[in-house]
Parts: structure tokens; C-alpha cells; sequence
């Protein structure tokens, strides 16, 4: 974001308008009655960026004024563009997006300039954005859920649980060692009413053999002290276990603290409020600019490719219609108003090419570099959501409008850059692709913090089993020695003590060394994530240091598009040339009309001039440049004259009615070519009559 700031502030004033921005800067200061008499003429697609630039422009008329909300809207563009990169992947591919958007030359274009696109790229971006989180496209979030995170992790297994979630039996780990809840539980295994439960209860294993029979005829008293060895490493075990793994941002495993997922009521009134925002943003940006809307086919087509369930459909469908029936009146109202873009001839597919060279260079080298990096996030994705939203905003409505453009010619890049976004996010896929660092880095570090509940089972096991073997021992000594039931039964009483102070002793060594081994374990995987971290940050820091080196190798494209040559024309330098070669009190003719642009966005070097065919201004006309005098009433207001001046759009097509009304009465005494009119000067042929 504030890479994009520093780009959008650099060269922000460049002294001069172009014709689009007197346009804005006309209308935007004409009063809110006014722009509704006009917009039903003239400029219908813009009415909503009119009215929104109408208070501002109120406070403080000026070129900067009008163009910094379009630098704010690059701005959030970049930020919204990231957080994309951030949510369908990792966050050095968001890093990576948001720099290639900032440093891309036609970005800083459109943000360096007083019209609508740059908040409609922005309102394109959000309303991605809000699908991604609606739909469940997100990294980790589940197909269509209403929550657009990481799926929450359960400790106990639920129904929602997977076997993967389950601690699995390992070598020498019986049914016994899990502890015993559920039906198949034996009444030994439960507490007793009014008894705390014992932690680790049965976590003791058979002994094999004779030995092992032997000790399991002794009944519950021989298993007293094994159960209370295994307990402690049971209550070991259980505060080891405070995280554990879920399989996130495609398929490498995480740690996520354990939380409780939100129940299906929730998730769908959070769902339901998701499309809502989506909807609505979707409208206000087609609103900004009809051909907006486009956006909704490159959704569809997400959806489709990401086999959404059919409750994703319907939400989406009744968010796209809500917004489709908002922006149908504005499309028919443009429809009457289709001759403004008249000037745009049918494409060919070299216009197609030249829309992906200026969104993707337009520098040779750097546009090579950006589509092969697309062809490896295509060919072999690592992260299918971002492709699967990337790719189809990038393609769908270049094509779209490709396709209209040859029953209407319509086609324009202006119009299509709210789908440059798919190209920075595309292009960093293909970067974190091509990386490949530390793709099962973070997969064992998660593997060994599920292991840590193992290492204190296993203790539990060992010390059981020593104690079992002991318990034996000692009873087959005494009976030898006594004669009888009770002298056996004494004996196996003995025994059983010491067998219980043996356990003891044993399991507190193991405990103690199993405790030993989790500390070092733990020390050993903090080392590992730094060595993990250390190199993802170099990674991250290689990336953005490439986009350094792509900006500084187009930085010469940066610095033109800060000149005022950089845009069609310069009506500060016009208005300034006309000034200096006329004289106060002449007659001035424009011809068409909309060369009155010059005067109105700097009336200053005109202002002595008199606009002789001028019949009425524009705000009260309703129209942008004013209605002209009939050829009739103009030779009338010229009867006096002895010259005048007429300002022509320097282009062949058009037809020039003022000039015809002149010949015959005057001469053209001298014609001077300016960048985009002509200044003629002409003299009466005769005398004044």
C-alpha cells in the first residue's frame, strides 16, 4: 500500500488536464439538478463518479483534488489485490501480487487520473474479494462454507471428525492404552459414582505369556500400580498436547491452535450477509461503469471450475441478479448514449495482444517474464483456488467485451482494467511455484508436534510392562518357600507392594526421561521454524527484490506517464498557445463544439475572446459543452466582424459545419497545427456587411 501511495503521489500535478478530466472537472462543479439534466444526455456510465466527486471538488477545485481519489482506489486496489494473494495462497504470494499491481506503468496511469476506473478496478477487487470468503475459496476453508478460514481444530474426535484426526494405534500401543468413554467401556474402566477418574486409566498392556496370565488372575490389585505410573505420564502427555496439525493451503499441513467451529445456523446467516456485501459491492461498481458487470462471467466461471456445492450457486445467483436488475436501467439509458464512443473502431485481435501488453509490460522483457510465469501457474498449479479465481477474471472479460465490440464497437483497454488484478496474483503463483522452499519444512514440524502425545504412550507402555514382569517374579519366589492358600496369597500381597513401589520408581524414570526428550524435542523444532522462517524470508525478500529490478528496468515508462504528453492532449498548453496568438474582443468559433473544453478547464488565457456562436451554456442545457447558434443566427452575429478564430478537433471525420458557414464570407488568412486542433484564422473576404 504504500509503495502504491509513494507511485500514485509521484508527479501528481502535472500543470495540465486532458479532455476525459475537464470533462469530470466540469460536471463534478455543476450542481447536483444540474448533473441529473445532463446525465440523461450525456455521460450516463460516469453519473455515480460525478456525483461522488461533486463535494469534493466543492471544497477544493483543482487538478490534485480530482485525482486523488483515484490514487486511493489504487491504493486499495493494491491492498485488496494482496490480501487475495494472502487468503488463496501464503503471504509472500500476497506481497508479491500487491508489488507487481504497484509497479505495473498502467496502474500508476489510470491512478494518476480523474476518472472513474481506478475505483472501479478497486470495486472489482473487493467484490472478488467477498466472493472468495462467500464461496469458500479461501486456503483451508471448507467447499462453501460460511466461514472463509482455517477449519477449526477439534481436540476430541466429533462427527465432523476424519481418521486423520484420530491419534492412530502405533507399534506397541493396544487398544488398552486409550482411555475408555464410550459403550464399550468395562465397569472397572469407569469411576465410580462420586470418584474423580483416574487420568491414564488402563494404559497398562498385557504381558505376554504364562507371566502374563498369571498377572491378570491377580485382578484389580495388580493393576493398581501400573495405573498409577501410567497416569502421571498420562497427565504428561495430555499437557504436552496443546496443538495439533490440519491440512491447509494446498495440502501442506499447520499448526492451529484448537478452536470451536461455528454451528451451521451461524454459518449460513454469516453466508447469507457475505452475499449480501458481495451483491451490493457489485452493483455500486457496475454502477461506476457499466461494463463492470463483466466480472459476474469471470465468477461464474470460478465457481464452475471450483465444483461449487449448489448452495454456493444459489447465493451467488441471487446476489448477481439483485445486482444485474440494479444496473440494467443505467445499461439501457448508455445504450441511447452509445454515438459518444463512436470514435472507437471494431477490434482486431492486435488490439486483443495490445490489452495484454500493456497489462502484463509493456517492456518486452518484463512481459515475457510475467506470461511465462502465468503459463506455470496454469500448467502446474500449486494453489488451484487463486488459479481458478486469477485466471478467468484476467481472461473472461477481455473476451466478453471482444465479442460485443463486433456488434457495437465498444472496445477499449479502460474499460478492462479492473481485470489486470488476475495478472500480478497469476504471476506470483508462478514465482512461489518456481521457488519450491520449504514445501515439507513446516509438514514435519507438524508431524513431530503430533508425536509428542506418542513419546509419553510409549513411557506409559514401558513402565507398565516393567512392572508387570516384576510383579511375577517376586510372587513365583515367595510361593515356592510357603505351603498353602494363605501363604500364597501373603506372598502375592507382598509382593504386589513392592511390584507398586518398583512401578513407581520406574515410571518416574521414564517420565522424567521422556519429559527430557520433550523438552529437547521441543528446542528442536523451535530451531527448525526459524531455519524454516529464516528461509522464507529470504525467499519473500528474493521476490520482492526481483520486482525492485522490474521497476527500476521500466522506471523510464514511470517517469512518461508523469509528462503531460503522456495523455491524448494538453489543453493547459492549447489554451495557453490560443491566448498568446489572439487578440481580447475577437470572435472565436469552436468547431465542434466539444473544443469548448479548452476555455471551460482553463478559461483564464480565453477569457477575452467572444464565443460568438455559443446559443447555451452547457449547465443550463444539459449538455457538456453548450448548444450552438443555427447557421442563420451566426452570420448575423458576425455581420461586424472583420475576422475570427476557430479552434477544429484536427480530425478528418469530423464534419465542420461552422467552417462551411464561413466560406464564401471569409478567407482562411493563416492555419496553425496544435497537438489535437487546429487554429485557423480567417478574414473577411469583402467589406463588413
Amino acid at each position: 500500500m504504500a509503495v502504491m501511495l509513494a507511485l500514485g503521489l509521484w508527479g501528481l500535478d502535472r500543470g495540465t488536464m486532458w479532455r476525459d478530466e475537464s470533462a469530470t472537472y466540469q460536471m463534478a462543479r455543476r450542481t447536483v439538478p444540474q448533473i441529473r439534466d445532463a446525465l440523461g444526455t450525456v455521460d450516463a456510465v460516469h453519473g455515480l463518479y460525478y456525483l461522488l466527486m461533486h463535494p469534493l471538488l466543492a471544497l477544493h477545485p483543482s487538478e490534485v483534488t480530482m485525482r486523488l481519489p483515484s490514487v486511493l482506489a489504487a491504493v486499495a486496489a493494491t491492498a485488496l489485490v494482496a490480501a487475495l494473494g494472502c487468503r488463496l495462497a501464503r503471504p509472500r504470494v500476497g506481497l508479491w501480487a500487491g508489488l507487481l499491481y504497484a509497479a505495473t506503468p498502467v496502474v500508476t496511469h489510470y491512478a494518476q487520473e480523474g476518472r472513474s476506473y481506478a475505483l472501479v478496478t478497486a470495486g472489482a477487487a473487493w467484490a472478488t474479494y467477498l466472493l472468495v470468503g462467500a464461496a469458500g475459496l479461501a486456503v483451508g476453508a471448507a467447499t462453501g462454507g460460511a466461514a472463509g478460514g482455517v477449519p477449526a481444530d477439534r481436540s476430541a474426535p466429533g462427527p465432523r471428525a476424519t481418521p486423520a484426526d484420530r491419534p492412530a494405534p502405533g507399534p506397541g500401543v493396544t487398544p488398552a492404552d486409550r482411555p475408555a468413554s464410550g459403550p464399550g467401556a468395562t465397569p472397572a474402566d469407569r469411576p465410580a459414582p462420586g470418584q474423580a477418574p483416574t487420568p491414564g486409566a488402563g494404559a497398562v498392556s498385557r504381558a505376554a505369556g504364562p507371566a502374563g496370565a498369571a498377572g491378570a488372575a491377580g485382578g484389580p490389585a495388580r493393576s493398581a500400580a501400573p495405573d498409577r505410573a501410567a497416569g502421571e505420564a498420562g497427565r504428561a502427555a495430555s499437557d504436552a498436547r496443546v496443538r495439533s496439525a490440519v491440512l491447509v493451503r494446498g495440502g501442506v499441513p499447520r499448526v492451529a491452535r484448537a478452536a470451536s467451529a461455528p454451528g451451521p445456523e451461524r454459518a449460513a446467516s454469516g453466508a447469507g450477509w457475505r452475499w449480501a456485501a458481495y451483491g451490493g459491492v457489485v452493483a455500486v461498481t457496475a454502477l461506476l461503469h457499466v461494463f463492470a458487470v463483466l466480472m459476474l462471467a469471470a465468477h461464474a466461471l470460478t465457481l464452475l471450475v471450483s465444483r461449487a456445492p449448489r448452495r454456493v450457486w444459489w447465493g451467488w445467483g441471487s446476489a448477481s441478479a439483485g445486482a444485474v436488475c440494479a444496473v440494467l436501467p443505467l445499461a439501457a439509458l448508455a445504450r441511447r448514449q452509445s454515438a459518444q464512443i463512436a470514435w472507437i473502431r471494431h477490434p482486431t485481435p492486435g488490439r486483443l495482444w495490445a490489452v495484454v501488453e500493456d497489462f502484463a509490460g509493456p517492456s518486452a522483457l518484463v512481459l515475457a517474464l510475467n506470461l511465462l510465469l502465468i503459463a506455470v501457474a496454469v500448467v502446474r498449479p500449486r494453489w488451484r483456488s487463486l488459479t481458478a479465481v486469477a485466471l478467468p477474471l484476467f481472461c473472461v472479460p477481455p473476451v466478453l467485451l471482444f465479442a460485443l465490440a463486433f456488434h457495437r464497437p465498444c472496445f477499449h483497454e479502460r474499460y478492462l482494467l479492473f481485470a489486470l488484478a488476475g495478472i500480478p496474483l497469476l504471476a506470483a503463483a508462478g514465482v512461489d511455484r518456481l521457488a519450491g522452499v520449504g514445501m515439507d519444512g513446516l509438514a514435519r514440524v507438524v508431524a513431530r508436534c503430533r508425536g509428542v502425545a506418542g513419546v509419553e504412550r510409549s513411557a506409559r507402555v514401558v513402565a507398565g510392562r516393567r512392572a508387570g514382569v516384576g510383579v511375577d517374579r517376586w510372587a513365583g519366589v515367595v510361593s515356592d518357600g510357603l505351603v498353602g492358600v494363605v501363604a500364597g496369597w501373603l506372598a502375592r500381597v507382598v509382593a504386589r507392594c513392592r511390584a507398586a513401589v518398583e512401578a513407581d520408581r520406574l515410571a518416574g524414570v521414564v517420565t522424567d526421561r521422556g519429559r527430557a526428550m520433550l523438552a529437547g524435542r521441543r528446542a528442536m523444532l523451535a530451531r527448525r521454524r526459524a531455519v524454516v522462517g529464516g528461509r522464507r524470508a529470504v525467499v519473500a525478500a528474493a521476490g520482492v527484490l526481483a520486482v525492485g529490478c522490474g521497476f527500476v528496468w521500466q522506471l523510464p515508462l514511470h517517469q512518461r506517464e508523469r509528462e503531460p504528453l503522456s495523455r491524448q492532449d494538453d489543453l493547459a498548453a492549447l489554451a495557453a498557445a490560443v491566448g498568446r496568438l489572439t487578440r481580447s474582443g475577437e470572435p472565436v468559433l469552436y468547431d465542434p463544439p466539444k473544443e469548448r473544453r479548452i476555455a471551460i478547464a482553463y478559461p483564464r488565457p480565453l477569457a477575452g475572446l467572444r464565443d460568438i456562436a455559443l446559443g447555451t451554456p452547457g449547465p443550463a442545457s444539459g449538455t457538456l459543452y453548450g448548444v450552438d447558434v443555427g447557421p442563420a443566427e451566426l452570420l448575423r452575429r458576425l455581420g461586424g466582424a472583420r475576422s475570427a478564430w476557430v479552434i477544429a478537433a484536427d480530425e478528418p471525420e469530423t464534419r465542420r459545419a461552422k467552417t462551411t458557414v464561413l466560406t464564401g464570407r471569409f478567407r482562411l488568412a493563416y492555419s496553425l497545427c496544435l497537438p489535437g486542433i487546429r487554429l485557423e484564422h480567417y478574414v473577411r473576404a469583402g467589406p463588413a456587411g
